[in-house]
């Protein structure tokens, strides 16, 4: 077992009663009304029937589309509960006839929120546990805290399963409090159940990682693993944790155990010999993108993942063709826009590209898979309306489940179809498995491959996604000439504005140099740390400027400084402050370390926008050349470092000479009048082209294959 929790020697009883007291208690109002609440019918009458109905268009197109497999309109049977298959004989024979229909109405069953569900009792609690879970899934958690409401109520004693159901509700919410009390409750309720302690033991460390309890999410996860040795989630996921709180012994253990899990797994022993089951989560590719820039193994947990979140493995999609065009026809260009998870890049950098297109070529299809609050915005302040008037067609898909959000943009007929997360969302990759277009692509991210054998090209450029990484994404690359997708805009001017900060302000010395790093703990590494204590030794005077953080945690580095021989005085910790105020203080750095393998595109953009110069280390993954990336897109690439003894180098060359970094900072700040970070126009021109190569290829009926950048014409 782990060790016991910091600051407390608490057996497992103690700790989820101490867990539960600082937790608040449910409110009287839980959360806003869900759009349609659940009544269950009285005991005494039975639900009616209802009436008997000829099939829509919809069911009749999805009949038909399973009884003929074309290549071009590709549906796969899925078996739904409480719905039976279409009888051969009802199968009409026109295809084009039925889509037509069901283009025709306005908002069909594709798009209109699904009727009321009205559980009973009498159907089970387990039918209802299920059906609580899929509500989730599909981004109803509201409707799903109704229906667990109402399954089997008090004074019956509720099952571990039901609390895990509701914590995983609360969680979708942006409710971790709430979520960690229900997962605690279905902690003290598994008994023997392996499975369902596994999963609320995960639950509740997730709860408790955003709640900034990170000694008790790692403590969670260290006993997953600790059950179930061969889980690499909960190894990556305690990794992460003692990353978070620069608790560096125990993150060397955590690396080992992640390690030897995803090694080959041996022999399973007989099925009578096995104590317990065997439970294994997958890792998350974006997590391990912040231990290892190995693109090999990003690509096998890519892949595991999507086995995990399908339930099946899934094989590459047969070759397809595009419909019948007139010849100078507009491509039809299909956006699946959705959510994206905390922290993850904007996708309206992306969004605006789009919207750029020459709309005499290309025309757009939007599908929002959105929550009903998003209809002006999706929490980023950007405003929707500026994409429908530009689209030819806009479907609200957030009620739809793949196999209607599949079917509908069969029916657009969409030559390309272009998704901004494909892991984000298991009901979006669901979708995209049924590859319902004839092309389907994303972009490069820092995991790099998706892992989707249904996703045809990674868009990458030069820099992120070299042609020598195709062997490790199941994607073939197709790259830009520049970037491959516009970096956010520099935000506008504060209101009222402010005087900017002195160094005397934020506690740094007025003449000496001044290194900085402003990335979230999690992504400083001890080998990082070490490197850059080496760069203050060669430095006479010289600080590093970080992040806010926790007394912890800034204790834990200073005394890893001082054992390097640095003075801990010499870290400079940053007060948290708003956005543009942090702006404004950032040209007090001379400047900007880059942390490695997980380079951190945010903080790099954010100090070049300033005229704050950036030294990053290249790596082999995607997510390790994001800043490599920014520097060559602005004329700097020889602050881009080929490994270690590079970049010390550098930053002590740099360090000792004020001239040449004022040389430098004054061709950054010519390169940026131009614009060559957002410039979403530029940067449409060449996606134009790029898709003209990749459905030329279509046509010829080639398979996708990298494409190497080329200038744009």
């Amino acid at each position: 077992m782990p060790e016991p929790l910091p600051r407390r020697t608490l057996p497992q009883q103690a700790l989820l009663d101490a867990l539960a007291s600082r937790l608040p208690a449910e409110p009287a109002t839980r959360r806003p009304e869900s759009p349609q609440r659940l009544t269950p019918p009285a005991a005494s009458a039975p639900p009616p029937s209802p009436p008997p109905s000829s099939p829509s268009p919809l069911d009749r197109a999805a009949a038909l589309l399973r009884s003929r497999p074309d290549p071009t309109i590709l549906i796969y049977e899925r078996p739904r509960p409480g719905r039976a298959a279409s009888a051969a004989a009802d199968r009409p024979p026109h295809l084009a006839q039925l889509l037509g229909e069901l283009a025709a109405q306005p908002r069909s069953r594709i798009t209109a929120r699904p009727e009321p569900l009205a559980p009973t009792r009498d159907a089970g609690a387990g039918a209802g546990l299920s059906l609580a879970r899929q509500l989730t899934e599909a981004g109803r958690p509201g409707e799903a805290l109704d229906l667990l409401d109402h399954l089997d109520p008090a004074p019956q004693p509720r099952t571990a399963s039901w609390h895990l159901a509701r914590a995983a509700a609360w969680q979708q919410l942006q409710r971790p409090q709430e979520a960690a009390r229900e997962a605690s409750a279905a902690l003290t309720r598994t008994g023997i159940d392996a499975p369902t302690r596994h999963a609320a033991l995960q639950q509740l460390g997730q709860a408790l990682t955003l709640q900034g309890e990170i000694a008790e999410a790692a403590w969670c996860h260290r006993t997953r693993l600790a059950e179930h040795p061969r889980d690499s989630g909960a190894a990556l996921q305690a990794a992460s944790a003692a990353a978070t709180e620069a608790d560096w012994p125990a993150l060397a253990q955590d690396l080992i155990r992640l390690e030897q899990t995803l090694q080959p797994a041996p022999t399973p022993a007989p099925a009578a010999a096995q104590t317990r089951p065997e439970i294994r989560t997958a890792p998350d590719p974006a997590l391990l993108a912040a231990f290892t820039d190995d693109p090999a193994r990003l690509r096998q947990a890519a892949e595991q993942a999507v086995q995990a979140r399908l339930g099946r493995r899934v094989e590459r999609s047969p070759a397809r063709r595009r419909a019948a065009r007139a010849p100078g026809s507009r491509l039809r260009l299909g956006l699946l826009l959705g959510a994206v998870p905390a922290g993850a890049p904007s996708p309206w950098p992306i969004v605006e590209m789009l919207m750029a297109l020459d709309p005499a070529q290309f025309d757009l299809t939007v599908y929002a898979d959105l929550p009903d609050a998003a209809d002006t915005s999706t929490g980023t302040d950007t405003p929707l309306q500026p994409l429908r008037e530009r689209s030819s067609r806009w479907h609200d898909c957030h009620d739809s489940d793949e196999e209607a959000l599949a079917l509908t943009i069969s029916a657009d007929a969409i030559d390309l179809l272009a998704v901004l997360d494909a892991r984000a969302d298991t009901r979006r990759l669901a979708t995209l498995a049924r590859h319902p277009a004839a092309l389907q692509i994303a972009w490069a991210d820092g995991a790099g491959s998706t892992g989707a054998p249904f996703i045809d090209y990674l868009v990458g450029d030069r820099e992120r996604t070299p042609i020598e990484l195709a062997a490790d994404t199941v994607e073939a690359i197709a790259q830009m000439p520049a970037r491959h997708r516009p970096s956010e805009a520099p935000a506008a001017a504060p209101e009222p504005p402010f005087d900017p900060p002195t160094r005397a302000d934020c506690g740094l010395p007025e003449t000496a140099m001044v290194y900085a790093c402003f990335a979230r703990p999690g992504a400083i590494l001890p080998e990082q740390f070490a490197a850059w204590c080496r760069v203050l030794a060669d430095t006479e005077g010289a600080v590093l400027w970080l992040r806010g953080a926790t007394p912890t945690v800034r204790a834990r580095l200073q005394e890893a400084a001082a054992g390097l021989g640095i003075d801990p005085r010499r870290l400079v910790f940053a007060a948290e402050l708003e956005r543009d105020r942090h702006a404004a203080r950032l040209p007090l750095a001379d400047l900007m370390l880059d942390t490695f393998p997980d380079s951190s595109e945010r903080r790099c953009l954010e100090a070049l926008q300033q005229g704050v110069l950036v030294l990053s280390r290249r790596g082999r993954s995607p997510g390790s050349r994001r800043a490599a990336a920014l520097l060559q897109a602005v004329g700097l690439p020889e602050l881009v470092c080929d490994g270690p003894e590079r970049l010390h180098i550098e930053a002590v060359r740099l360090g000792r000479d004020a001239a040449r970094r004022a040389a430098l900072r004054d061709q950054l700040r010519q390169r940026l009048q131009a614009d060559p970070l957002h410039d979403p126009a530029g940067l449409a021109r060449d996606f134009a082209a790029l898709v003209r190569r990749m459905v030329d290829r279509l046509d010829a009926g080639l398979p996708p294959v990298p494409l190497a950048a080329l200038p744009a014409p």
